[in-house]
């Protein structure tokens, strides 16, 4: 078999590995359980928001590191493929248990747009999570919330880190 061939069997099922590592629960919970909630509410606010921050950090890291790499568009594109499948399991699901219309993925591509736009006015900043962090806390309601900002600020870094490492060799850009 030649590299091209194996290459092409092993984008799909890096998208799908990829695809499960975003949607993995266990260190958002490691993180989360770290964190003193004095309301309940307040926990559920931010599994629901740092799920949603996973992954798009999945979908972010993949196109930065992979750069001009020829795997940038068929990774990505098996990636989301994946996320447009369990949003649309998941509005629908959601839909009717609220007995209204719910979008799932339209949501990750609004919180997409709002770190980017994030990044983009973090100027002089040279760690995204020092813009990530801030985002994530006021996309959770308090944007002064330290707590919520580490949180935000890990599950970034962590899920960068590893999206880098799982890419390996891969990877295009310095870092």
């Amino acid at each position: 078999m030649s590299d091209t061939e194996n290459t092409d069997n092993d984008v799909p099922r890096a998208g799908n590995e990829l695809f499960q590592f975003a949607i993995d629960r266990g260190d958002m919970n490691t993180i989360l359980d770290r964190l003193p909630f004095d309301v309940p509410e307040k926990r559920v606010a931010l599994e629901y928001e740092i799920q949603i921050l996973r992954i798009i950090s999945v979908g972010w890291a993949i196109a930065f590191f992979l750069g001009d790499s020829a795997l940038k568009a068929p990774l990505g594109q098996q990636f989301w493929e994946h996320v447009r499948a369990f949003s649309e399991t998941l509005s629908s699901s959601a839909s009717l248990t609220v007995g209204t219309d719910i979008d799932y993925f339209d949501i990750l591509k609004q919180r997409l747009d709002y770190y980017v736009a994030a990044l983009d006015s973090a100027e002089g900043i040279d760690q995204p999570a020092l813009a990530i962090g801030p985002a994530f806390a006021g996309v959770c309601g308090d944007r002064d919330d330290a707590c919520t900002i580490l949180a935000g600020s890990k599950m970034f870094v962590h899920t960068i880190d590893a999206v880098r490492e799982y890419l390996g060799p891969a990877v295009t850009v310095e870092g």
